[in-house]
């Protein structure tokens, strides 16, 4: 198979061969018809002095014709008064004073020649003028201008081809290059890029794209390493004390009722690896939708109305949770004033979002607080704002609340709990995966997370996003 490099030099040279040909026909034709016009153009002078003169005079002195001219002047009686023709195209004359007058090319014994017949009349009658050159001289000439133009051609098609060649290797060399470091790329630092050349071309463009899905390849390549590391850094933990637990039960197998509290811590254990399990395949789900999109997937749409009415649903939900310790959760609906907008997030992305933020206030809050869920529509974006009365955060926190595996100090020692309906976590406590969740529900919907702590005690998270236009 041949190089691009090849295929483009032999493609151009194709090309250029078929160019030159052309060229070298149009100029052979051109040349034919100049010497031809030039061979009449001196035929009828050669001939003009006779007619001139026999249009006057029905009893001429002819004058002999000057050297290399071939002129014969036929009588209306038929005689040859005046002739330079050689003898075999003399011998043609009598065909040529039947002929009407005008240019041809007859054929002489194999010898072509091309020839001027006038008839000027006078009073002694019709009179016959040839004039004559032989056509071998006129091929002589446009033969040898063929075979130079012929030479020219083809050294202008090698020079072509070598120019072809040398252009289509500097064009190839960017290309070369990004090959190269492509190669390098295996080894090379994690940030290392195609090179993009100055010039803004096709091949900048390229390595431009390249180099964004590169970017787009080493993200997603870090953050399947970091889930990893971090699923199974909260995995070492709760397996190590689940093995414990398993291992304390069985030595206390004999006493029933140490045997029934290790497994109730166990259950608890195994909550948790459930929760953790659950909460990274939510994430693994919500960032391959968004690769999906990258790709050109159509992302889902729903309108105000059908994410508010998931709205109510979820608070329900969550109010089964919250029964456990008096906590009130309410909610308000503003509906918009003009058509019902869509947003790029579906019901059950809603539904996440309102269970993972509300059960987690759930998990925070002492007996008998207080939640407040808005969904509205303001200024081209839906607003979900969930506000509790509860202690808050620290405020070190807030920065990397929504970071993976990230839980503020104190609710660490929070007990495990889950919204039985969805098995979404309901506590700050719980896989630390929560609001990694909201943050890259909104994201995908090309909205925004916020967390901030009330003045007056408490803490609101906020998610925005945009209308679908």
């Amino acid at each position: 198979m041949l190089s691009l490099r090849s295929r483009i030099t032999i493609g151009s040279t194709a090309i250029a061969a078929v160019v030159i040909l052309l060229l070298v026909l149009v100029m052979r034709f051109q040349v034919v018809s100049v010497v031809a016009s030039a061979t009449r153009t001196l035929l009828d002078a050669d001939a003009d002095p006779y007619v001139a003169t026999l249009e006057v005079d029905s009893d001429p002195d002819l004058s002999q014709p000057g050297n290399a001219q071939l002129v014969a002047v036929v009588s209306p009686s038929g005689d040859v008064v005046l002739s330079t023709m050689p003898g075999r195209l003399e011998r043609a004359l009598g065909s040529l004073t039947e002929s009407r007058a005008g240019a041809r090319v007859i054929d002489v014994s194999g010898s072509e020649y091309r020839v001027v017949v006038e008839h000027p009349i006078n009073r002694a009658g019709r009179w016959t003028v040839v004039a004559a050159r032989n056509s071998q001289a006129e091929a002589l000439v446009v033969d040898d201008l063929t075979t130079t133009l012929s030479l020219t051609g083809l050294a202008i098609l090698i020079a072509f081809g070598i120019a072809s060649w040398a252009l289509a290797t500097a064009a190839l060399r960017p290309v070369n290059r990004m090959r190269r470091e492509a190669e390098r790329l295996s080894v090379a630092p994690e940030r290392a890029e195609l090179p993009v050349g100055p010039a803004q071309d096709e091949l900048a463009s390229l390595a431009t794209t390249l180099n964004a899905f590169l970017a787009r390849t080493r993200q997603a390549t870090e953050r399947e390493r970091q889930m990893v590391s971090d699923a199974s850094h909260e995995l070492r933990t709760p397996l190590a004390i689940l093995t414990t637990q398993l291992d304390l039960a069985s030595l206390d197998a004999d006493d029933a009722e140490a045997l029934a509290a290790h497994i109730e811590r166990a259950k608890h254990s195994v909550a948790r690896l459930s929760r953790l399990a659950n909460d990274l395949l939510a994430l693994s789900r919500i960032e391959e939708s968004e690769r999906r999109e990258q790709d050109g997937a159509e992302p889902p749409t729903t309108d105000w109305s059908d994410l508010g009415d998931e709205v109510m649903a979820a608070v329900d939900r969550v109010r089964l949770i919250a029964s456990a310790k008096d906590i009130t959760v309410d909610f308000d609906l503003e509906a918009p004033t003009a058509s019902d907008p869509h947003y790029r997030l579906d019901t059950n992305g809603m539904a996440q979002l309102v269970t993972n933020i509300a059960g987690n206030a759930v998990s925070a809050l002492p007996r008998g607080g207080g939640i407040f869920v808005t969904w509205r529509s303001a200024d081209g974006e839906g607003v979900l704002q969930i506000t509790d009365d509860g202690p808050g955060v620290p405020e070190s926190f807030i920065p990397v609340a929504f970071d993976r595996f990230t839980r503020p100090d104190e609710a660490r020692k929070s007990r495990p709990a889950a919204d039985p309906a969805t098995g979404a976590v309901a506590l700050p406590g719980g896989s630390g995966l929560g609001l990694a969740i909201v943050r890259a529900i909104a994201e995908r919907a090309g909205g925004t997370a916020a967390l901030r702590n009330v003045r007056s005690g408490g803490l609101e998270v906020t998610i925005r996003i945009p209308e679908v236009r």
